[in-house]
């Protein structure tokens, strides 16, 4: 099979990835933080580790403000429910996936919370002065994505929290597709919260992913419960990580993320970008030649993910062609209406998704490119 959907989850995963949560199920299989026995203490060095290399790999000091969750969506329900108070307003994009959009609707229902979107062109990169324009509405919060999931383009996220900063929004960031592709230091960043999975380009197991949160931010828990920690209260622990991660962690799939992080730092964030720029650059190249293919995605301000649709044929079809050649695509809204609205591709049903990863070879891009040149042969 060519695996072209890592915008949904990376395949293959990072090497050792696999032995490492095998490891764990098959020899330790233990809880962290509700024991004292060795197996305990050992999933507990598993859970502590991933958080040191998280930590490393985002240039935080203190690990204790990286919280693990199952998800990236789950990351953005805690910083989006547990910090947007009725009344408030929020400045989104016209971009933004469902994990960002279905929680505003629904405070924007129940909480009288005023939804306000700046503008994106054709391309789906925002319009700066639109954004700009918004701000001074004077939003409570700034709630956006890094790079769309649909089309792979990536905002100049870093330059619009800082103008957002200057008007006091508080600024929460969808990092789903560019952890793992570009560098990004927390530590210095103008975001109280960056959510992401560990499933995506971390190369790491489903069931994983994290929010990072500045040390004078403040989130409501979503889950209340057992921590293994002062089991004498009846109330939450009211330090972190403990007070976000009630209840049993993925260790198996954590063991698993601690290994993929340990793949990238050796490897090198800049490398991997490179690669996958490689690799996407050769796709675009190749898809734009063939005649019919409405190709949706920026060349150069593109983080791997290339959307398209077809004069020829649909895109159910095109997808049930493609995977009748065992070649793995996405078709559809990818979880983001809004995106598809903003592109023009909402009335027809969304778009093919090509999204190639870090371990996806010039061979298998070319093999692709044959493939619909052989279906589309118009």
């Amino acid at each position: 099979m060519i695996y072209l959907d890592n915008a949904a989850t990376s395949f293959p995963k990072a090497p050792g990835v696999p032995e490492a949560v095998f490891d764990f199920l098959k020899n330790v299989g233990a809880n962290y933080g509700r024991s004292s026995h060795s197996a305990a203490r050992k999933a507990g060095s598993i859970v502590f580790e991933t958080r040191e290399n998280l930590a490393q790999f985002f240039g935080m000091q203190d690990d204790s403000n990286i919280i693990f969750t199952a998800n990236a969506t789950e990351a953005l329900n805690l910083a989006i429910l547990g910090m947007v108070k009725p009344g408030e307003v929020v400045l989104t994009s016209s971009m933004e996936h469902n994990s960002v959009m279905r929680p505003l609707r629904y405070l924007e229902a129940t909480g009288n919370v005023k939804i306000l979107q700046f503008k994106s062109d054709k391309t789906g990169f925002p319009d700066l002065t639109d954004f700009e324009e918004q701000l001074k509405k004077s939003p409570c919060h700034l709630i956006f994505t890094a790079c769309s999931n649909v089309n792979g383009v990536i905002f100049p996220f870093q330059q619009m929290a800082l103008k957002a900063k200057e008007t006091g929004a508080n600024i929460i960031l969808d990092a789903s597709q560019i952890v793992g592709v570009l560098p990004f230091n927390f530590a210095d960043s103008a975001f109280e919260v960056v959510c992401f999975p560990g499933h995506k380009s971390l190369l790491g197991p489903t069931g994983t992913g994290a929010l990072l949160m500045k040390e004078n931010t403040a989130i409501r828990p979503l889950k209340f419960g057992g921590t293994g920690s002062r089991s004498d209260l009846e109330f939450q622990p009211d330090f972190r990580p403990d007070k976000y991660e009630s209840g049993t962690l993925n260790i198996a799939g954590l063991a698993g993320l601690n290994e993929s992080l340990k793949f990238i730092l050796k490897t090198g964030i800049e490398n991997i970008r490179a690669r996958k720029k490689i690799i996407s650059d050769l796709l675009l190249k190749e898809l734009s030649g063939i005649s019919g293919i409405n190709i949706l995605s920026p060349l150069g301000n593109q983080i791997g993910v290339i959307s398209i649709t077809s004069d020829e044929m649909n895109i159910s079809d095109l997808t049930y062609e493609l995977d009748k050649r065992d070649v793995a695509v996405r078709m559809g809204l990818h979880c983001a209406p809004a995106a598809h609205k903003t592109l023009g591709t909402f009335e027809q049903g969304g778009t093919v998704r090509f999204s190639p990863g870090y371990f996806t070879t010039e061979a298998e891009i070319l093999e692709v490119v044959k493939i619909m040149r052989e279906i589309l042969p118009k």
